[in-house]
């Protein structure tokens, strides 16, 4: 009897090894923000964690992805000290400061990108020029959003359209932390909407090009006196512009340097469509972009603009 049970429990010890011995450990779920079929990105910097809060809200609203902006080097709390002379007010301060950016940021995929940041002496910190001179986002609708305790979105926007005159940038809104998720929503499907009614288009010599229009009062109202047929003047070798009848609300910048394919208000009321690179020291409100213009020659035009 005794050899029986030894044997019934060298067997079961058998069995209880080799079981262990072939199970494979599972290894835990990894978080993974990156979703396979977004067309859209959230990208956000946060040095306090307020940005990031909204930023992840934003994600969660709009099913987008979630990327955020690592510094090299990390900002501590001396360096957010603004009534010293802490290092976020020595880069505010300086043209060219071009903090680093720590982690690798692939926009390729991506249509729309939700961009993110707090608001430093009224307007972005210099680590989201440095995001915008590392990667390409020609093509990309980029709408802007902020945290601030005070300060509006509209100069930190106004700033990155001068910086950056060829980006489609919406006008973009601030948040705070105790915003509710039916303001999160309204903001996501607002700029939804928009998207719907982003374009133009204009027939120039028999060919038809898309405008890409800006997110302001002046592309809205070109779009509202749609259809309309004009003769455009053409002006040194760059550029054709025709006074229109109607007056725009305007909101001007000095964008120094024109792309080809820029659409622009000169003044209140002259339209001007850039057929090659300029730069210029004129102050313009942007309405859109011509991705694929072709060279216009130097002569006057007939361009009709319709929806």
């Amino acid at each position: 009897m005794k050899k029986l049970l030894l044997s019934i429990l060298i067997v079961t010890l058998f069995l209880v090894v080799t079981g262990c011995g072939n199970k494979k450990e599972v290894p835990p779920k990894k978080e993974n923000n990156i979703k396979q079929n977004s067309t859209s990105v959230v990208i956000y910097f946060s040095a306090t964690g307020t940005t990031k809060a909204v930023a992840e809200k934003i994600a969660k609203a709009s099913n987008s992805d979630i990327i955020e902006i690592v510094p090299k080097e990390e900002y501590k709390s001396e360096d957010l000290n603004y009534n010293s002379d802490c290092r976020a007010n020595r880069e505010q301060n300086d043209s060219n400061a071009r903090p680093e950016i720590k982690n690798e940021i692939d926009i390729s995929k991506y249509d729309i990108i939700y961009l993110g940041y707090p608001i430093w002496w009224g307007t972005n910190p210099k680590i989201i020029l440095t995001l915008l001179d590392t990667y390409d986002f020609t093509g990309k609708v980029i709408i802007p959003f902020c945290t601030s305790g005070s300060s509006d979105i509209s100069k930190s926007v106004s700033d990155l359209r001068s910086y950056n005159s060829k980006l489609n940038i919406k006008d973009g809104k601030r948040f705070s932390l105790n915003d509710s998720e039916e303001v999160i929503q309204e903001f996501i499907s607002i700029n939804n909407n928009d998207m719907e009614n982003k374009q133009m288009k204009v027939i120039i010599n028999e060919k038809e090009y898309i405008i890409n229009l800006e997110d302001n009062a002046t592309a809205k109202k070109l779009v509202e006196i749609l259809p309309f047929e004009v003769t455009m003047t053409e002006l040194n070798g760059y550029e054709k512009y025709v006074y229109l009848a109607t007056g725009f609300p305007i909101d001007p910048y000095q964008p120094e340097h024109l792309e080809k394919g820029d659409v622009m208000l000169f003044d209140n009321a002259c339209l001007v469509i850039f057929y090659k690179s300029v730069d210029l020291p004129f102050n313009y409100t942007k309405v859109g972009h011509i991705d694929n213009i072709d060279d216009l020659g130097n002569e006057d035009i007939v361009a009709k603009f319709i929806k």
